[in-house]
């Protein structure tokens, strides 16, 4: 596996500012999880997935804004907490924990060069506790606001936005609609769930040395997003984000 940057030096990187991110939530008592490829890594690896340059945390609805406020006043130099308050033109629809002190090239998802800062980033997706028979609404609302909002920037043409409502409408019209009234966590990436006894009680793993709150039935939920984890994926898929990755000091 080679990579067009030195993948270490990114990780490095990325951990420290997980770990200045964990403290600050600890600190102030919020629960969250690491979660989707970190998650994976931890058990997996005991770390990084060894091509992985990214960082991603699971935040609940109900401490969110806390969170989102004590991180924008504790983050150390060197690192800014990006949502709506600090980037105008944000259209996510969760926080980021952004690096100062490098910038990247991420030809996957290029509208992210939309942003002033184009450094390293650790994700805070936000948990969102729903009836699981209000999932498939949940799915389309986030969708169809995540283009609302590129589209009152000015980031896709009118005629690309009502292209992808139809496909975002026809895509879940055509999902099978639960009458469940069990609640679970819903997240907006790749607009997924959580029940919320794998969530609970939240458990410690250990990531490059460093422990790190993570979901109760890990088994259940990676299965859910990779099947078989525990297998290493091809090898022409084994590659980071990023295209290019430079540090300024």
């Amino acid at each position: 596996m080679e990579t067009p940057f030195d993948i270490r030096q990114v990780q490095g990187r990325l951990l420290e500012m997980a770990k200045a991110t964990a403290a600050i939530l600890e600190k102030h008592d919020i629960p969250y999880q690491i979660a989707f490829g970190t998650l994976l890594g931890a058990v997996r690896h005991g770390g990084f997935i060894p091509w992985d340059d990214d960082f991603d945390f699971l935040l609940f609805d109900d401490t969110y804004d806390k969170a989102t406020e004590v991180l924008l006043k504790e983050l150390p130099e060197g690192m800014l907490l990006e949502n709506e308050k600090t980037e105008p033109k944000f259209f996510h629809g969760w926080a980021h924990v952004k690096d100062l002190n490098s910038e990247c090239d991420c030809a996957l998802f290029p509208q992210d060069s939309l942003y002033k800062n184009h450094g390293l980033c650790v994700d805070l997706y936000k948990l969102t506790k729903i009836k699981e028979k209000d999932f498939a609404e949940y799915r389309l609302n986030e969708a169809i606001a995540y283009i609302d909002r590129r589209k009152k920037l000015g980031f896709i043409t009118e005629e690309d936005y009502e292209k992808k409502k139809a496909s975002f409408l026809k895509e879940f019209d055509e999902r099978e609609k639960s009458t469940s009234e069990k609640e679970i966590y819903a997240y907006p990436f790749t607009y997924g769930k959580q029940e919320i006894d794998d969530v609970f009680p939240l458990k410690k793993y250990k990531f490059e040395g460093t422990e790190f709150l993570g979901p109760n039935n890990y088994d259940k939920l990676l299965a859910s997003e990779y099947r078989d984890y525990m297998s290493l994926p091809p090898e022409e898929d084994r590659k980071p984000h990023y295209t290019s990755v430079k540090f300024f000091r």
